[in-house]
């Protein structure tokens, strides 16, 4: 008897392509969180501190 398809084995390729691009788009207009930004906020959610995750600054 075979498993029936889990929601995590429909692999929608349109969805899939267009989530690729935007993020894309996004990374091109410098919509990225310094490496160093993002290991202090882990840092810190490791530490029990609830902290908001980084933002972007609009900068690379």
């Amino acid at each position: 008897m075979t498993q029936p398809a889990s929601i995590f084995d429909i692999v929608d390729e349109d969805a899939k392509r267009r989530a690729i691009e935007a993020a894309r788009a996004s990374v091109a207009a410098g919509n990225v969180v310094d490496h160093d930004v993002v290991v202090e906020w882990l840092e810190q959610l490791l530490a029990g501190k609830k902290v908001p995750p980084p933002s972007s600054s609009g900068q690379t």
